[in-house]
């Protein structure tokens, strides 16, 4: 059993801000109540339930073996291609009335374990799975996940390898990833209380607005401030502002439980990390 503090609890309530901000938004504009409400609740499911897991150790301790899991997780990330997808795009998996958006919710999780790899003698295996996530996501295709993946990429393999020679290559292969689905970017028709939700937001007024970037911006905090994690804290402000050049789900503030199950589970796979180095 872990001892919790305060300081373990209090970051997961970083997320009401923009939670609230963006549901009031979807209630003034007459979002039916099935939406909106589904944000909510997957919140204090998720809060519960990542609490059970800071507060007990795991029956399996997967930590211990971070290239198997980086596996499994990169699997999980084919799913999408196995349903049918949507003009040609291919970022969900439907179960019954539900879609999950799973880079959204897997890639927070690859990056931590990617990290770790990184610390370990594994570079060869993060440099392999960081081309075969890019590709992934190039093929679904996903710009705005993609960029940001690349971004937190970047930022491993920089402080990882020692030869420039080899840190400049990632970063071309990283960037010519980057470049392509924003030049074929996809044309799906945005939803407003998805993807143009802060822009629904500013419709309310001045104060709102300022509220809703404050909100979005306490989102990153922990991670650039509170934990020092600035990798995983740079993915999350990257999957906020490609918002306002492409259609991507903004992340809590905008309907969809899948950001919310993805800033989760890095949250919590951050903490348990702190937990462990603090002990």
């Amino acid at each position: 059993m872990t001892k919790l503090h305060i300081k373990h609890i209090l970051p997961y309530f970083f997320m009401l801000p923009a939670l609230l901000i963006g549901t009031i938004a979807m209630i003034f504009y007459g979002v039916d109540i099935s939406i909106w409400i589904q944000n909510i609740f997957i919140w204090m499911l998720g809060v519960c339930f990542c609490y059970v897991i800071l507060n007990k150790t795991p029956l399996i301790e997967l930590h211990k073996n971070p290239l198997l899991v980086t596996s499994i997780l990169t699997i999980l990330l084919i799913l999408p291609f196995w349903f049918n997808g949507l003009e040609g795009v291919h970022r969900w998996v439907t179960l019954g009335p539900f879609n999950f958006y799973m880079a959204s919710i897997i890639l927070p999780m690859l990056i931590v374990y990617l990290w770790r790899l990184s610390k370990s003698n594994y570079l060869p295996y993060v440099i392999g799975f960081m081309i075969l996530i890019g590709g992934i996501l190039l093929l679904q295709p996903d710009a705005g996940q993609i960029t940001a993946f690349a971004c937190a990429s970047t930022i491993i393999l920089w402080r990882a390898i020692e030869n420039p020679k080899w840190q400049y290559i990632t970063l071309i292969i990283l960037t010519l990833y980057v470049f392509t689905p924003w030049i074929y970017i996809d044309h799906l028709a945005p939803v407003p209380y998805v993807e143009q939700i802060i822009f629904l937001v500013a419709d309310m007024g001045s104060m709102l607005l300022i509220l809703g970037v404050g909100a979005l911006l306490l989102l990153v905090y922990p991670f650039f401030i509170t934990w020092k994690k600035d990798i995983l804290g740079l993915y999350f402000l990257m999957t906020i502002l490609v918002t306002f050049f492409g259609h991507f789900p903004m992340p809590i503030m905008g309907y969809g439980i899948s950001p919310i199950i993805g800033y989760l589970i890095g949250m919590t796979a951050t903490q348990k990390i702190k937990m462990a180095q603090t002990n």
